[in-house]
């Protein structure tokens, strides 16, 4: 009888940061800039963006740079995906999509660069 689970997946590209920017308010509620507060680290995979995935970039004013594959941890259950940012290797970059599988095992991030981190 033949099994078509996965015993073991590679996630072994390596480790990505996650998190969002808050707000910093003054003591009088003035908003004053934003820090990045982190959420957490993942294992990932890069996955090779298909046609569809720039398509899907472009009609949302963005450009995809990156896409990857994690984990799907459950702290994030209830979290606003599409606000996190995500740090690799020193670069920062929105997560313009952000999906995930029917089992809700992985999710898939698509990525967009912002920047360096400081």
């Amino acid at each position: 009888m033949a099994n078509n689970k996965k015993i073991r997946d590679v996630l072994n590209d390596g480790y990505i940061e996650y998190g969002t920017n808050e707000t910093e308010r003054s003591a009088k509620g003035t908003r004053i800039g934003s820090a990045y507060k982190k959420f957490g680290r993942l294992a990932y995979q890069e996955m090779s963006c298909r046609d569809e995935d720039y398509k899907l970039a472009e009609a949302m004013s963005s450009s995809l740079d990156l896409k990857i594959r994690t984990l799907y941890p459950p702290n994030l259950r209830n979290v606003n995906k599409n606000k996190l940012k995500i740090v690799l290797d020193g670069t920062t970059y929105d997560a313009i999509k952000v999906d995930t599988d029917r089992e809700k095992m992985y999710l898939y991030f698509y990525l967009q660069e912002v920047g360096e981190r400081e």
